[in-house]
């Protein structure tokens, strides 16, 4: 686990947000099942989804047990018309170590998958998995992601790779299919961690996500997703709670608080490096962006710059306006207060 909240009272209203509407409006949201984190989404938009806890060791294995996992959604209207979503990652031992057990038994406490490539594990795993009612499936192209497996490879505790031979593997693909008589385009990206000769068969997905629209409209909402992608805060508490709740399944001592501090500067500035790998794929249209100073905070932020003017509150909303003249505090449609522009730190 590796690890973003509502679209404007515009969109409500039926104006086209990229047109001259005056403000797209983002609030802060709670993931939904155990607060765990936090995102920006587009006022009026849905979360679904969220924390998982795997309770029977028959479903996945024992060892998918320990930690918490996420299927976490963001989407525009219940049928996630306009939708980010990232998808659990489950630890599998690959069939050629599993004595014979199928695909989708348990051996060895471990989910029993046959070991794939990103490119296979997506056509063949996650796109049946986010879209079971998907026909037509078309993927119309693939990338490798050398920046995403270098990422990753330089987090292993040496050790850990020596005694294990970890390796990545990290791809995206684009593809189109049908849907609820919907055509839709999406791009889906995963990482792949292999465990190598030394690891028993044991392999697992990470960092699968995706972003989808209706059929010809992925560059119109590229910059509402990226926002979202780029958004998330950790809940302290909730860290140190899932730290020591799986120390205590695994049977070792509770986290310390410096640890525990540690542990969440360590996934925070991890976060801000895969989001910015991501982004850089993921996103193909995008590749403005900016730093602000945040002026409740004081603290600098990265942010897109597809819209000239971006104000932010206390609580970490934003809205973005393209007029010079435009205030939200003195919005009537949004009926806010509080809100300060925050300005390109250079």
């Amino acid at each position: 686990m590796k690890l973003i909240a509502t679209v404007s009272i515009c969109l409500l209203l039926g104006i086209n947000i990229f047109g001259q509407s005056d403000a797209v409006y983002f609030t802060r949201i709670n993931e939904p099942n155990e607060k765990a984190l936090s995102l920006l989404v587009p006022k009026g938009w849905i979360i679904g989804g969220g924390a998982i806890r795997i309770l029977d060791p028959n479903s996945a294995g024992a060892n998918n047990m320990v930690d918490c996992k996420f299927d976490l959604s963001v989407k525009n209207d219940p049928k996630g018309s306009v939708m980010i979503r990232w998808l659990p990652e489950i630890l599998c031992i690959d069939q050629s170590n599993a004595w014979g057990n199928p695909e989708g038994a348990v051996f060895n406490n471990t989910l029993v998958r046959r070991k794939r490539d990103p490119v296979a594990f997506m056509a063949q795993v996650a796109i049946p998995y986010a879209h079971p009612n998907a026909s037509m499936v078309n993927i119309t192209a693939k990338k490798q992601l050398p920046g995403l497996v270098s990422l990753y490879s330089s987090t292993v505790d040496p050790s850990v790779k020596m005694v294990t031979n970890m390796v990545y593997y990290a791809a995206m693909i684009e593809f189109n299919y049908k849907e609820d008589n919907r055509l839709y385009s999406e791009r889906m990206v995963t990482v792949i961690e292999d465990y190598g000769i030394n690891g028993g068969g044991l392999w697992k997905n990470r960092q699968t996500m995706f972003i989808r629209t209706p059929q010809g409209e992925m560059v119109k909402w590229e910059p509402l997703l990226l926002v979202i992608q780029n958004s998330g805060i950790w809940n302290l508490k909730w860290i140190t709670a899932e730290v020591n709740g799986q120390r205590q399944r695994s049977g070792l001592i509770a986290a310390t608080q410096k640890e525990l501090q540690e542990m969440d500067n360590a996934i925070n500035e991890s976060r801000r490096k895969t989001s910015y790998e991501i982004n850089k794929d993921m996103f193909l249209t995008l590749t403005g962006q900016n730093e602000y100073r945040n002026p409740h905070t004081g603290n600098v932020e990265r942010d897109t710059d597809k819209w000239k003017y971006r104000w932010v509150n206390a609580g970490g909303e934003i809205i973005y306006s393209d007029k010079e003249a435009y205030d939200p505090n003195h919005d009537p449609l949004l009926n806010v207060s509080g809100f300060k522009k925050s300005v390109p730190r250079k």
